[in-house]
């Protein structure tokens, strides 16, 4: 089967999957009831474990691309793509708080008195009465996330020097079809209007960035 078939195939397949992922959150909110939903998010539920194991892929595709560099002896391409391998990878395992509640492993002392959900992960500390899943994971992750998904593109046509960044350490960007799947599941999100939907926000960054990896913007090709 010729790649680029196979990688189309792929992105309709996952892009499905995060309609449907959502779709059935918006069912159980709003004609089932708040506890199906909470069920459906809880720690260590379905949409959880989905945006773990696609944070998981992320991390793959970015060892591919670093072994496949190598041989082209590209070192800031390494350097990007082995960032991105060892960001997604670190993301994938606080996401599950790194496997605890699947081997039950107990938490140290520190993370019990440091962690609001007394878990082994990062995002959930608490440093100097600042939640850190606020402070960094939320406020400056959604502000990174904004400008890459919605004014990336538009810098790298637009500004020089950022177009030759982005070539010179060959940073995967999302093509339209990305962005229109980002924007209907945000609204989609939304929609369900309960406690606890950033985790299907989470899952459908996880999803989105998956499909870019797999399938990153071509500057040249416009």
């Amino acid at each position: 089967m010729d790649i680029r078939k196979l990688i189309t195939r792929t992105e309709m397949v996952v892009g499905a999957a995060l309609l449907i992922f959502i779709a059935y959150g918006l069912y159980l909110g709003h004609l089932v009831g708040v506890e199906e939903f909470w069920e459906y998010v809880r720690e260590d539920g379905p949409a959880e474990w989905a945006t773990a194991l696609f944070l998981f892929f992320c991390s793959m595709i970015g060892v591919y691309w670093v072994f496949q560099f190598r041989k082209l002896k590209k070192p800031l391409w390494l350097i990007t793509w082995g960032a991105m391998a060892v960001l997604f990878f670190f993301a994938a395992g606080e996401e599950i708080s790194w496997g605890q509640r699947v081997f039950g492993i107990e938490s140290s002392d520190f993370f019990l008195e440091n962690n609001k959900q007394a878990e082994t992960n990062l995002h959930n500390l608490i440093v100097g009465g600042q939640n850190i899943n606020i402070l960094i994971f939320s406020r400056l992750m959604f502000l990174v996330l904004i400008i890459y998904f919605v004014f990336s593109r538009i810098l790298v046509l637009k500004v020089p020097v950022i177009r030759r960044l982005v070539n010179q350490f060959r940073v995967p960007l999302p093509k339209k079809q990305h962005l229109i799947l980002m924007g209907v599941s945000t609204v989609m999100v939304l929609l369900i209007g309960l406690k606890k939907e950033s985790e299907l926000h989470e899952l459908s960054f996880a999803m989105v960035f998956f499909m870019i990896f797999l399938n990153p913007y071509e500057i040249d090709q416009d």
